[in-house]
């Protein structure tokens, strides 16, 4: 979205957020204006379009599976979580086949995991292949010898073929997260745990996981995520961190430590800090920045 704002008076703004209809004509907090002010700040980043290649990768139907059943690098689709059906592997870009692997040197350590980005073919292969296209894509593995490798519905979507090395310009992207924020847990036992998050609207850049109030850190292995805690027990919370500086608070899960296994996650609806502000601004005292799920709470503040 974008705003524009201008002080009126000592904390009183006029604000027009474009996606909006409402101009808002509101004295507010200092506090409140500096959250707006963040807001603001965030929705305005602009990831640089670079020039890269694409490949097609393949056009089964569980494509993201079938390497070495383990659900691609990033585990999205781990067969031990369900293949498929897994918890974590049901965004809207694994379920439409709208998904790529990239090469080495953009996976790095697993730190792009579930990032979206757009790709763009111009019609300007050597052999005039193909027709212009484009389409937001997911990062679900690694191991491209193009700089994205794609499954095949995307790969036809932006060139219109079926085969063939494509040049593109590709973009970061916030990703859609219709059905909110995932944590699930890919393997635990007495001393360790594996988990991986999924459905955000940019990839993890830290996580912290609190039990009976005790926080423990997590740490990144390749695309999923790592947590030694021992034999404890007690009510559960994640906090995320996003590349974008974005944090998530994913509380209540499992319905305690003790219960985590294999596969069990807990998931919810998330609202953007923008549509409190907006609802705050309409009504001061009926504001509400955080969202209530059956399983877990998740609040998402910029």
């Amino acid at each position: 979205f974008g705003s524009r704002a201008s002080v009126q008076a000592a904390g009183c703004i006029k604000l027009k957020i474009v996606d909006l209809p409402e101009v808002f004509d509101s004295c507010i907090s200092e506090d409140m204006l500096r959250s707006i002010a963040l807001v603001l700040a965030s929705s305005s980043l602009a990831w640089a379009s670079h020039k890269g290649s694409m490949s097609m990768w393949s056009s089964t139907e569980d494509t993201i599976v079938a390497f070495k059943s383990q659900g691609s690098a990033c585990k999205y689709a781990d067969k031990e979580m369900g293949g498929l059906n897994a918890p974590t592997a049901q965004t809207p870009y694994i379920r439409a086949k709208k998904y790529c692997a990239v090469n080495r040197g953009m996976f790095g350590g697993g730190e792009i995991c579930g990032s979206c980005f757009l790709l763009t073919y111009h019609g300007d292969h050597a052999q005039h292949l193909g027709r212009p296209g484009s389409e937001v894509i997911q990062v679900v593995d690694s191991g491209s010898w193009a700089t994205f490798d794609c499954h095949m519905t995307a790969f036809q979507k932006i060139t219109g073929q079926q085969t063939a090395i494509f040049p593109i310009t590709y973009e970061r992207v916030a990703c859609d997260t219709p059905r909110g924020p995932v944590a699930a847990v890919l393997h635990t036992d007495y001393y360790f745990t594996k988990l991986v998050f999924s459905n955000l609207r940019y990839p993890v850049r830290s996580a912290e996981l609190t039990v009976a109030g005790t926080k423990y850190p997590l740490k990144l292995v390749g695309g999923w995520w790592y947590v030694w805690t021992g034999n404890v027990k007690g009510r559960v919370a994640f906090s995320i961190t996003e590349d974008d500086g974005s944090s998530v608070s994913v509380n209540g899960c499992f319905g305690g430590w003790e219960n985590r296994k294999t596969g069990i996650s807990c998931s919810g609806s998330q609202r953007l800090l923008v549509e409190s502000l907006a609802k705050e601004l309409r009504n001061p005292t009926d504001a509400n920045i955080s969202s209530q799920a059956p399983q877990a709470s998740f609040t998402v503040y910029p």
